[in-house]
């Protein structure tokens, strides 16, 4: 609203104004609206605990091999996180920087996604193997023992790289991992967390065009994301529009849509490598009831489940996370009996 000396009447029907008397009360809807939109993305930012939770991380920011890596500490093992889909490493704040007292730190944007985006060749489970070994090696972790965390998609990773590495594992942590049996179990999860969610996971025309426009137009894109997840700190939901579609669809195939988790999951069993499998309450990402059945079968397989938390647990209850990644630090510091 404003007040203007020229101010003028709009004519039901017609489409005109007319011009009113001076001093009159002007509602520009336009601007009405906008301010209605930002006042209510101001309300919900502010209100976002997983706002409150986070800030950036410190550290050293770096190139390692494709990867662009965070680093933080030289504790002698290391704790690894791997963020999930459509995210980057910035996921995991600064509240995450507290294990740097008796580790070091790595988080990575993984392959094809953040500031790792520019890649070229296939990107599949194997790919983001590779990756991380190599990122490693150039920092000079990779004769480390190694506590190996991932949300989403990357606790479907951290545990592919897991079974590889069982020489130097000492742990695997996977918050709210898409443990599934076939694509359709997959799509059927994905799309209950929402219809954007089902768009970019799709892998159809519009998904595609979608995924292209933002490639054209990726800085509009990023801060269309962040009025669209207000509940996001803005650097996060920026990064979340950092991939391709040869990144995307590649990552969805080989680490959510592929059931090459199971044989992970033996391969660390038979290794006894302790495997702490963790969701929020409300997180419609895992299967109900899967992670209990694994760990009835597996005997190194603990279950954690947060009261209320729902797929974004990261950065909903850091805190909680952060404790749970100590303890599997603890429980892994002695090497088990191979």
């Amino acid at each position: 609203m404003m007040w203007d000396r020229t101010a003028r009447r709009f004519r039901p029907g017609t489409g005109d104004t007319e011009v009113m008397p001076s001093g009159r009360l002007v509602v520009q809807w336009p601007g009405l609206g906008l301010a209605a939109g930002v006042g209510w993305w101001t309300w919900r930012h502010g209100r976002s605990a997983t706002v409150a939770a986070w800030s950036a991380g410190s550290g050293e920011q770096r190139r390692a091999g494709q990867l662009s890596v965070r680093t933080v500490g030289s504790g002698e093992p290391v704790i690894l996180l791997l963020h999930g889909m459509i995210a980057a490493g910035n996921s995991f704040g600064a509240a995450y920087d507290e294990l740097a007292e008796v580790a070091t730190l790595v988080v990575p944007d993984l392959l094809g996604f953040g500031d790792s985006m520019q890649t070229s060749g296939r990107i599949d489970a194997a790919a983001h193997v590779r990756a991380l070994d190599d990122a490693l090696r150039v920092l000079g972790l990779d004769r480390r023992p190694t506590v190996v965390v991932g949300h989403s998609m990357g606790g479907g990773l951290a545990l592919r790289w897991a079974a590889g590495h069982t020489d130097r594992v000492r742990a695997v942590v996977a918050l709210g991992a898409p443990l599934y049996l076939n694509r359709v179990e997959a799509d059927e999860h994905v799309a209950a967390m929402g219809r954007m969610e089902a768009l970019l996971a799709g892998d159809g025309m519009r998904s595609r065009l979608l995924c292209a426009w933002m490639c054209r137009h990726r800085t509009l894109a990023s801060w269309i994301a962040v009025a669209y997840r207000p509940d996001l700190p803005v650097p996060v939901a920026r990064s979340g529009v950092k991939h391709t579609w040869a990144t995307y669809t590649g990552s969805m195939d080989g680490l959510i849509r592929d059931d090459g988790w199971r044989e992970a999951l033996d391969r660390l069993a038979r290794a006894c490598i302790p495997v702490h499998l963790a969701a929020g309450a409300r997180d419609p990402v895992p299967v109900a009831g899967r992670a209990e059945e694994l760990a009835g079968s597996h005997p190194n397989i603990t279950v954690a489940v947060h009261p209320y938390a729902d797929h974004g647990l990261p950065m909903t209850d850091p805190e909680w996370c952060r404790r749970l990644i100590a303890g599997a630090i603890e429980v892994g510091r002695e090497p088990a009996t191979r």
